[in-house]
């Protein structure tokens, strides 16, 4: 399936009815969508995850707002709402997510979410969105590499969580030699 995006010319994004989209957004939705179902298999506790489901669901109402035929968006929401109402109202809301729990690692969110921006814009030939997305996730994975170097609470991170930076980290480098020869 071809990437989308409503670029300066596509004003209607209503075009759009599925992902991947070149929206920044999009793929925190979709890492939110993905370390849900992982809280729930780590059985997190419930105030942190509906703090965390809280803020999906405002996300995924602004993007379905801007690509309103979009249905991954829809499903997402569709799943963060389902979760939300099975958590108990009175969970504390100061839990905090579990050592490892990927869901609050900031810094993992934001490489994942640019290397998967940087590489669609690549895709799709968008060069200047190609070197933001990237020189965004060569900051993240720098940090990350360092982490994992010295042991820096990754022990608990979920099996493969420290393998994809690891094994991404070359990608990254070929991506970047790729775009810096495109905006020479």
């Amino acid at each position: 399936m071809a990437p989308a995006y409503a670029g300066l010319y596509d004003s209607d994004a209503t075009s759009i009815k599925s992902g991947p989209i070149l929206d920044r957004d999009y793929w925190r939705a979709k890492w939110d969508s993905m370390r849900l179902e992982d809280a729930i298999k780590e059985r997190q506790p419930e105030g942190a995850v509906l703090i965390a489901v809280i803020g999906q669901i405002q996300l995924l109402d602004d993007l379905i707002k801007k690509y309103p035929n979009d249905q991954e968006l829809k499903d997402w929401k569709a799943r963060a709402e389902e979760i939300q109402a099975k958590i108990d109202p009175n969970a504390n809301r100061s839990d905090q997510f579990k050592d490892g729990c990927l869901w609050s690692e900031t810094n993992y969110r934001e490489a994942y979410v640019n290397f998967h921006y940087a590489k669609l814009a690549i895709q799709q030939q968008n060069w200047d969105a190609a070197k933001d997305g990237l020189n965004y996730a060569d900051q993240k994975f720098r940090i990350l590499q360092e982490r994992i170097k010295n042991n820096d609470r990754v022990s608990a991170w979920p099996s493969g969580a420290a393998d994809w930076i690891t094994k991404t980290a070359p990608e990254l480098a070929q991506m970047q030699q790729q775009v810096n020869a495109k905006l020479k």
